[in-house]
């Protein structure tokens, strides 16, 4: 999971840089930016005035999962 910036929405305030207890948000061209390491805390999308932060969650590989489970069954 990370932080998404909307850049329709964000108006380049810095309002969720100064919150951000990571340090990996930054503005650039007027914008919002993520640097590798967010944790996902949620601090930043509290404070965007604007709502232009969410979460975003990366798909489950679910057929990786299956085929960790039925490994154990098969056993010759």
């Amino acid at each position: 999971m990370g932080v998404k910036i909307d850049a329709l929405k964000c108006t380049g305030c810095g309002a969720c840089v100064l919150v951000c207890p990571v340090g990996v948000l930054y503005i650039d061209d007027m914008k919002c930016r993520v640097a590798e390491g967010c944790t996902s805390c949620g601090l930043c999308i509290d404070w965007c005035s604007w709502q232009a932060i969410t979460l975003e969650d990366k798909p489950v590989n679910k057929k990786r999962k299956r085929a960790s489970k039925t490994h154990g069954r098969h056993s010759h």
